[in-house]
């Protein structure tokens, strides 16, 4: 299986394209995890710390985007030719890093992205996730939620009073409202995004509906959740590929990746959607 990860070993015969490729669908795994994780944490009345998933679901969700786009060579008049030459410039001076088996790998080219990259690029690529993300200071996006949880509210006390001065533009009532709507429509996000990727980026989108991303990015993240967790996550993909018109029950091999034993892999799958469903 040669998709097994994100790395790419430094002896490899990889492009760069293709582990930006394999970067983006292991983005797609991670920000699917901290949506299914901030779901999970809203149901048992943690607003804040599902607030904070929800934020990075949809970060990484933008960060999933770029990768794609990233991985294609720039077409003339780019629109985010700055933000492509600031990560390229970072993914240069990468060193190589070695395992405890010695091999040496490039690190993950998503740890180079910015949360003002990713709000950049969604605001011209998809309004409409950019509309949850938001910027600092836009009352009710995720960004301003996830900030007002990190930093606020604050308060002076006069010895009498407590006055808030600052994070007082959410009562809890209305947190809580506003975090209910975006759980409601990540689901739909993710759908959209993915039909963002396959206008232009097939190999992406190819791996992001089959079922070997469930077996390897989507199983990779899945040990570090407890199963209720990884259960809502599969919910995610099953939405994606119900929305897609695709029968998720049954195993679709990535076109992109060469199978020692596809009917190993049929079994594998079948396992994990009983375990999950």
């Amino acid at each position: 299986m040669a998709k097994a990860s994100g790395l790419r070993t430094v002896s490899d015969t990889d492009t760069a394209a293709e582990q930006l490729r394999s970067s983006s669908a292991l983005t797609f795994a991670r920000s699917m995890f901290h949506a299914a994780e901030a779901k999970e944490l809203f149901h048992h009345g943690f607003a804040f710390a599902s607030a904070v998933s929800t934020y990075y679901s949809i970060f990484h969700l933008g960060g999933t985007l770029i990768l794609a786009y990233f991985s294609r060579p720039p077409l003339p008049g780019d629109p985010h030719t700055a933000i492509r030459r600031r990560l390229e410039e970072k993914w240069t001076k990468r060193q190589p890093r070695t395992l405890s088996n010695g091999e040496q790998y490039l690190s993950d080219p998503a740890g180079a992205i910015g949360h003002d990259d990713v709000a950049l690029f969604l605001e011209q690529e998809s309004p409409e996730i950019f509309a949850a993300l938001g910027r600092r200071d836009r009352p009710g996006t995720l960004r301003d939620m996830r900030e007002f949880v990190s930093y606020a509210p604050r308060m002076v006390n006069d010895g009498r009073i407590n006055v808030l001065y600052s994070g007082c533009q959410y009562e809890a009532k209305e947190f809580r409202s506003l975090l209910d709507k975006h759980l409601n429509r990540i689901d739909l996000l993710f759908f959209n995004a993915a039909t963002w990727i396959e206008r232009g980026y097939s190999e992406v989108h190819s791996r992001l509906l089959s079922g070997d991303f469930v077996l390897f990015e989507f199983a990779e993240l899945r040990s570090y959740h407890p199963e209720s967790v990884a259960k809502r996550a599969l919910g995610i993909y099953r939405s994606i590929c119900e929305r897609a018109g695709l029968d998720w029950r049954i195993y679709r091999r990535d076109p992109e990746t060469w199978h020692i034993d596809e009917s190993r892999q049929r079994e594998r799958y079948a396992a994990a959607i009983q375990v999950l469903t």
